[in-house]
C-alpha cells in the first residue's frame, strides 16, 4: 500500500529533520496526494482535496527542524484522515 511507504519515508525524514531541503518535503507531499496550487511570497502552496488545510512549504535551501516537523505532521495527518474516511 502506498500510504505505508509514505509513512515510512516521513518517519525517516523525522529522524534527520535538521538537514532537509524543501524539495524533499515537496516530494513527500506529492506522494501523499497533495497537489501544487500556487506560489505565494517565497512559499509553494499545496492543497489536498477533502483536507481543510493548505500546505505552505518555504522555498529555502535548508528548512529549520521545527518547520520540517510541522510540515511532516500536516502531511501525516492528511494520511490518517484518508484512512478514517475509508
Amino acid at each position: 500500500m502506498g500510504d505505508k511507504d509514505v509513512q515510512k519515508q516521513i518517519q525517516d525524514v523525522h529522524k534527520r529533520r535538521y538537514n532537509v531541503g524543501h524539495q524533499e518535503v515537496e516530494r513527500l507531499a506529492v506522494d501523499a496526494g497533495w497537489v501544487f496550487d500556487r506560489w505565494g511570497k517565497g512559499h509553494a502552496i499545496y492543497i489536498k482535496p477533502g483536507f481543510p488545510m493548505n500546505l505552505s512549504i518555504p522555498q529555502h535551501k535548508k528548512l529549520k527542524g521545527r518547520t520540517v516537523v510541522r510540515l511532516l505532521n500536516i502531511i501525516e495527518s492528511s494520511l490518517y484522515q484518508e484512512e478514517e474516511e475509508e
